[in-house]
């Protein structure tokens, strides 16, 4: 066991060895392998940052409920007792009719309006803050409300609440797309890369198989270096993702305040940095394991 480890730990050794050999090219290749991983990855920071924002912003949804003008204590009694034990409704507030119409009169600076009226033509009302913010839940929701007893009207304005949650799905489907589409890359470029070197030892790798070299021990300096490759373009790529929030931050917090809130990009927690890192490692080592057994398959003895 401790030699198959020892094993092992030459051949990472080795193959971090011949990397810091050829810096320039190889740290080319790793930036190209960082800005491949960085799309998709900054893309899904934006998408989370956009979800944490959404949360403090002050335009949740409210369904309001009309009651009909002939509506008495009781029904209103029966919609409170209906909305309290809801269970998609998070809130409410009831709005008395008067109350209604000195806000009217304050916002219309019309104080004698009610005398030139005569009488209170609003309703009593309920404002209701829904549990749920999906488009789907709030027109259900919309449907049950109407239908409580001496409600006229449930009425509320979706719209913004639909392009916002179109929007963020959008935006997470193409960090998915992106990422399924760079991590196809990463294993191809990969596997191109130890292709070459491959090539590059063909003889070595022949008088080794001549000798008795099992093909996991050929394979493995290759796996070791795709390893290495992809484990430090995961970190290049930490970097950059990281640079790109420092630098985009200042100009959207400027433009967050106009709206009351405080924004800003996150960077990559240390579980997501190691999510990416143990990714790029495996796609890179899949890219070589696919290079390295078809140069064996292609070489095998007959």
């Amino acid at each position: 066991m401790k030699h198959y480890l020892y094993l092992h730990a030459q051949s990472a050794r080795s193959a971090l060895l011949k990397i810091l050999r050829q810096p320039f090219g190889n740290l080319l290749n790793l930036l190209m392998l960082a800005i491949a991983l960085a799309l998709p990855v900054s893309l899904y920071l934006g998408v989370s940052s956009l979800q944490q924002w959404t949360a403090k912003l002050n335009t949740t949804p409210q369904i309001t409920l009309f009651m009909e003008l002939s509506s008495e204590q009781a029904d209103l009694a029966a919609v409170e007792s209906s909305l309290k034990h809801h269970p998609r409704v998070a809130s409410f507030r009831f709005v008395h009719k008067d109350a209604a119409l000195k806000e009217l009169e304050q916002r219309s600076g019309l104080n004698a309006i009610s005398e030139g009226l005569g009488s209170n033509p609003l309703p009593h009302a309920f404002i209701v803050t829904p549990q749920a913010l999906e488009p789907a839940m709030l027109d259900l929701l919309q449907k049950e409300l109407s239908g409580l007893p001496m409600v006229e009207l449930a009425q509320f304005d979706a719209a913004w609440a639909r392009k916002l949650h179109a929007m963020i799905t959008l935006a997470g489907q193409l960090a998915w797309l992106l990422a399924v589409v760079f991590a196809l890359a990463m294993v191809l470029i990969n596997h191109n890369t130890i292709r070459m070197q491959i090539l590059a030892r063909q003889e070595e790798i022949a008088v080794s198989k001549l000798i008795g070299a099992t093909d996991s021990f050929i394979r493995r300096p290759f796996l070791y270096h795709a390893a290495w490759q992809g484990g430090l373009s995961a970190l290049l790529c930490w970097g950059l993702s990281s640079w790109l929030a420092y630098q985009a931050n200042p100009a959207l917090a400027e433009f967050a305040s106009l709206y009351g809130i405080d924004a800003q990009l996150r960077s990559l927690q240390p579980l997501e940095v190691l999510g990416v890192l143990l990714g790029a490692m495996l796609l890179s080592m899949l890219g070589a394991r696919l290079a390295a057994d078809h140069h064996l398959r292609k070489n095998q003895p007959a």
